[in-house]
């Protein structure tokens, strides 16, 4: 049973998981593309499918060193099905890039609930948050959770408010350095900024129409489950699940404001969910059987639906 096998934290999950990542990446960029491609575009595929996997591994990093959930893999479960659901997402090195460092970007956002280190955090997570918007604009709008996270903390200091504009500003002027030496222009400035596109008529299509509506549904679902429960955690812990949707509600305006539609804009929307889920299938309730069964059912028809719509 697939609650039983990943129902704590194990090196084979990571294995299995990762294993089954590679699989869909190599179909999805190769086999069922059908592009021949050279050695410098699969020397850069190389490079994304490695930051694609680790960040799997950051993933149950942040979620095991933050308690997120309890030790176990379906977290990691949930977000290696939902990227499989949207083989897409892997002929998009732009948004797999971008949502990389976004996971590197949440990693130290979650951490400020831990006094040690809060400058360097809050720097990391403003460099990580602007490296990820050269390859995909809207990820500026992750700097809302950031402030969020930096306001409540207990000890706050107006030093600990500007460090995210250093860590903006930085990275933006050593990057304009780096573009006039290339080019001997600002223009990069220009094709920086995306408009917001609202046009979904892709969403249409039964490949993204249906892993889109079982993410809304899953989201639906697993927030009003936490939201039931809400009222047995303890305040500090109120404000762990408030930043977290936020991050998720800014995730989905992440998603909306993408300029070219075609599925792949939903990965940023794939690790929170994931969480939520997971939270959902580790829950009480495992005593009723009807729930567990259901549980159970919910893991099987994830991965069964990921792997049809990966192969189809």
């Amino acid at each position: 049973m697939l609650t039983s096998f990943f129902g704590n934290s194990k090196p084979v999950h990571f294995l299995v998981l990762g294993g089954f990542l590679i699989l869909a990446f190599v179909w999805s960029a190769y086999f069922a593309s059908g592009e021949v491609q050279g050695i410098i575009p699969i020397l850069s595929n190389i490079l994304v499918l490695g930051a694609t996997v680790l960040g799997l591994v950051v993933l149950d990093f942040i979620v095991s060193k933050n308690q997120l959930t309890r030790r176990n893999s379906f977290s990691i479960f949930f977000y290696t099905c939902f990227l499989a659901m949207v083989p897409v997402v892997f002929l998009q090195s732009q948004m797999l890039w971008a949502n990389f460092f976004l996971l590197l970007a949440l990693r130290r956002i979650i951490s400020l609930r831990k006094e040690s280190n809060s400058e360097k955090k809050i720097l990391d997570a403003a460099v990580w948050i602007t490296v990820a918007s050269f390859f995909y604009f809207w990820s500026l709008l992750y700097f809302l959770p950031l402030l969020i996270a930096v306001i409540q903390k207990p000890n706050l200091t107006y030093k600990q408010l500007l460090v995210p504009i250093v860590g903006f500003f930085s990275v933006l002027l050593i990057n304009t350095a780096l573009q006039i030496l290339r080019t001997g222009s600002f223009s990069w400035f220009m094709e920086w900024h995306q408009p917001v596109d609202l046009d979904f008529s892709v969403y249409n299509s039964p490949p993204i129409l249906i892993p889109a509506t079982l993410l809304l549904t899953l989201i639906v679902f697993s927030f009003v489950n936490t939201l039931r429960n809400f009222k047995v955690v303890s305040l500090k812990e109120r404000s762990g699940y408030m930043l977290f949707f936020i991050i998720l509600a800014i995730t989905l305006a992440m998603s909306f404001c993408g300029t070219e539609k075609n599925g792949s804009e939903m990965v940023f929307v794939f690790a929170p969910t994931a969480v939520l889920c997971a939270n959902y299938i580790e829950g009480t309730g495992n005593n009723d059987r009807i729930e567990s069964w259901f549980k159970e059912i919910l893991l099987w028809g994830v991965m069964v639906l990921a792997i049809a719509l990966l192969i189809i």
